[in-house]
């Protein structure tokens, strides 16, 4: 009998590089919250998109959607990386599931944070740029972290997608192994 541990642990693994690579796009001030996840959750994925158009595509869920304050850009870019991952191929789970995960999400994010709304998650920290980019930086982590979480949960058979973490090996490897994966089930 195969136990699911070693996946369960893959997953884990993939879930804390990823919300790990996230935060420190935003921390290191490279990319805003919607945008770092989009280009996180797209390289561990097998970069389906360009980084310029995740990015692009990224850009106006930021800072509460298009600096308004609103909902925070850290839920926005988990949803869209969600679909981002999860609508390709012809054998992607459908829109409604793809909606459910995204509602998962929210849930998630406002049990753990009280509130989905960028303005009032911000309002103790605005006037304080360390403190709030700090703040930021985990919310943009905990979202990647709730992406790829939703994403395995459509497509669990990306856990060992090309740049999952792995033991030493190349990233040509494990691209290679990815591929063999998919035509020799």
């Amino acid at each position: 009998m195969n136990s699911p541990a070693p996946r369960l642990e893959a997953a884990d693994a993939l879930v804390a590089a990823v919300g790990k690579h996230a935060a420190a796009l935003f921390a290191n001030r490279k990319l805003l919250c919607a945008e770092a996840i989009m280009v996180a959750v797209n390289e561990a994925f097998g970069q389906p998109l360009p980084d310029e158009q995740a990015v692009g595509i990224a850009a106006g869920l930021t800072a509460g959607i298009g600096d308004r304050g609103c909902l925070c850009g850290a839920i926005a870019g988990a949803c869209a990386s969600v679909g981002m991952v999860c609508a390709r191929g012809g054998h992607g789970p459908t829109r409604q599931a793809i909606r459910q995960q995204s509602a998962a999400i929210h849930e998630a994010f406002v049990n753990r944070h009280k509130s989905a709304c960028c303005r009032v998650l911000s309002k103790k920290v605005k006037d304080d740029a360390k403190a709030h980019a700090a703040q930021c930086a985990a919310l943009t982590g905990y979202g990647a972290e709730l992406a790829v979480r939703s994403i395995l949960a459509l497509r669990p058979e990306l856990v060992d997608c090309p740049d999952a973490p792995t033991k030493g090996e190349p990233r040509l490897c494990g691209r290679v192994k990815w591929l063999l994966s998919l035509f020799c089930r």
